[in-house]
């Protein structure tokens, strides 16, 4: 009796000891490190209980809130949300990600910002939002890009995250059928690992040129890309994994080919892995489906194919491999449907819709569209044939819709880039100017309104149906008048400074500074707004007769005859437009002291004829200039036609035709 009282005794006492053990472990480590380092080091720990690690993690995370701003800082952050990832707490990890880059941006850690960027897109990637994903891995990539021509950092320390940040840009890339980026992005990521020296992620990149090269039909090359995959994986853990997935996707690339018995040689190749496959029940499964399917169309009598459809689908049914058991469903249709059987193949194939449905499987279902469509009857086939050629298009603009954000993401990066370059050269010019900051503070003032003033003129422009060429005229016309503030006012500026270090009292100084205001306000007048409604023939006469100063005689006929209340604002702008760049043309270049426009209404048709008496201009030489260009750009935006004819000496004219 006393010995069965003892065991029990013994056993609780051997659990309270390594009880206290653990925890005296623990608490020691606390003492003798730092104690977020201690937290963040017990929470990485394996073999501890999820649960323990979680609460290690939370308490790290408290100590994270009470550091200083600073790198360090920054870096505890970003270890404890790879911790939390790694427990599948994606939405902890997330907002730590989120943290970490407003905390990185506040104190201007580029390699902290590079890093949240890399972060925050594998977690829009995980959860299927492409053009968020794409965004933040652009962004990565960038800031990667900015320190090779900074060369702040070694490049070796980054390149792997760079590599990562491209080959995810490839990947969605190749999702929306962008395959010509998708290799060129591939082939830099190529290079950022082999940089790094961690070649993990070779394997992942030569198979993603493989697939981009049988989507495009390159068969050669993609089947060269597969087996580098295969050899850049060797003597890895994932050998024998790359080995597998090598044969199988050669094996597709020939039965791609129509080249059934090759492709069956290295589906078969592929399944004599047995030991690996046995415990991957989902892959085992989409190789026999693959191999049976090939073996089908090389032979559609072959009934073996029959067996490996159905082993294929009872292996996915008991793991409940939904998108396996629909791909099952659309080949045992067809097999049916190829032994005459429709009631079996309809069966088969409306259990495939309603699954790929059920999954949101675009490509599985529009299979089953086109299955339906030929094994129903001649009503409700067509009913299919419709569904089908609607969620095919569908999915076309789809496609493009992405391939369109990730363009816009692209050119908005860029643009910002380049206006922030921008903008800090002028700050920083304007810092110089200590002696003149009232004169600096009134150009940069200027500055911005003339960026405020574009700004809206663009989204105007973006939002007509041609709006890419809109934007280039428009941006030609920002460039025109960048070129005047710093020709026409920045040399005038320059010597005013000059002469106020030189002698601050100089009386030329008042005078130079009032003709400097004076090409100013010449400037914002020529490019200033007016009405486009009741008063707009009178706005457009007051524009045309200010050019006629200097002796300049003006003809203007028929100009009261237009209707110009039923026509269209964008077209009152652009012949606002248009008009002004001919005659500052004139004035600047023309040397003419006779003008004569002449407005008339003809077939649908605005037609604007316009010529002057000056020297003229050869006719290949036109179109190098950039105002002619622009009225070109700004026309072709209306769907207008603005057509040229000078000689030297013998003036020059214009007509303009717009469709009304």
């Amino acid at each position: 009796m006393n010995r069965h009282i003892l065991y029990p005794v013994l056993i609780i006492s051997t659990l309270l000891y390594n009880c206290s053990a653990e925890n005296y472990s623990i608490d020691e480590k606390l003492k003798s490190t730092n104690e977020i380092e201690g937290y963040i080091e017990i929470a990485s720990n394996k073999e501890i209980s999820v649960d323990k690690r979680k609460s290690y993690l939370e308490k790290a995370y408290l100590a994270y809130t009470n550091l200083e701003n600073n790198k360090y800082k920054r870096n505890k952050i970003q270890k404890i949300s790879a911790i939390q990832f790694e427990l599948k707490n994606y939405i902890a990890s997330e907002n730590m990600d989120k943290e970490m880059l407003n905390l990185s941006i506040s104190i201007n850690d580029s390699l902290g910002i590079a890093k949240a960027y890399l972060n925050l897109g594998i977690h829009f990637r995980n959860k299927q939002i492409l053009d968020s994903a794409y965004y933040y891995f652009y962004n990565a990539n960038k800031m990667y890009t900015s320190f090779e021509n900074q060369k702040k950092f070694d490049p070796i320390d980054y390149a792997l995250d760079q590599g990562t940040a491209l080959i995810d840009l490839a990947k969605l890339s190749r999702k929306v059928k962008d395959y010509s980026n998708s290799e060129a992005l591939t082939i830099k990521a190529i290079q950022k690992f082999q940089l790094s020296g961690n070649l993990r992620y070779l394997p992942l990149s030569y198979n993603n040129l493989g697939i981009v090269a049988k989507n495009t039909n390159r068969y050669k090359d993609a089947i060269k890309y597969f087996l580098k995959t295969m050899q850049s994986a060797q003597n890895t853990n994932k050998d024998t994994l790359y080995k597998a997935i090598t044969y199988n996707n050669i094996g597709t690339v020939y039965k791609t080919e129509k080249k059934y018995k090759l492709a069956i040689k290295h589906y078969t190749i592929a399944l004599s892995y047995k030991k690996f496959l046995k415990d991957r029940p989902k892959r085992y499964a989409r190789y026999i489906d693959n191999l049976g399917y090939a073996k089908f169309l090389a032979n559609k009598n072959n009934d073996s194919s029959l067996y490996l459809f159905n082993k294929a689908h009872r292996i996915r049914d008991s793991i409940n491999d939904m998108i396996g058991i629909t791909t099952s469903s659309l080949h045992l249709a067809e097999y049916y449907q190829s032994k005459g059987d429709n009631n079996l193949s309809k069966e088969f194939a409306k259990k495939a819709e309603l699954d790929a449905a059920t999954i949101n499987e675009n490509r599985e279902l529009l299979q089953s569209y086109q299955l339906l469509a030929q094994v129903s009857p001649p009503e409700e086939g067509r009913s299919y044939a419709m569904k089908y050629i609607k969620l095919s298009d569908s999915l076309t603009k789809r496609d493009n819709l992405f391939r369109d954000k990730f363009a816009r993401i692209r050119f908005e990066s860029e643009n910002l880039e380049k206006e922030n370059k921008q903008k800090s050269k002028e700050i920083q010019e304007v810092q110089n100017q200590n002696t003149i900051y009232l004169l600096g503070l009134l150009l940069l003032i200027t500055f911005i309104a003339f960026l405020i003033y574009f700004s809206r003129q663009r989204t105007r422009y973006l939002a007509q149906q041609n709006k890419i060429v809109e934007f280039q005229a428009a941006y030609e016309a920002e460039t025109r008048i960048s070129k005047r503030l710093h020709d026409e006012l920045g040399n005038d500026i320059f010597q005013v400074m000059m002469q106020y270090q030189n002698d601050p009292h100089d009386p030329q100084i008042t005078k130079k500074l009032n003709t400097a205001y004076t090409k100013a306000r010449d400037i914002s007048r020529e490019n200033s707004e007016f009405e486009v409604d009741e008063t707009y023939a009178e706005e457009l006469t007051d524009m045309l007769t200010n050019y006629t100063k200097n002796n300049i005689r003006l003809v203007l006929r028929g100009i009261e005859k237009i209707t110009w209340d039923t026509v269209d604002k964008n077209l009152k702008i652009t012949i606002y437009r248009v008009l002004q760049e001919l005659m500052t043309n004139m004035q600047k270049h023309s040397q003419a002291d006779l003008v004569a426009i002449v407005f008339k209404n003809e077939k649908n048709n605005l037609i604007i004829k316009y010529s002057d008496n000056g020297v003229g201009i050869q006719k290949e030489d036109i179109k190098s200039k950039n105002g002619i260009r622009n009225t070109e750009k700004r026309m072709l935006a209306i769907n207008g036609t603005i057509i040229f004819d000078s000689e030297i000496d013998k003036g020059f004219k214009a007509e303009i035709k717009i469709p009304t």
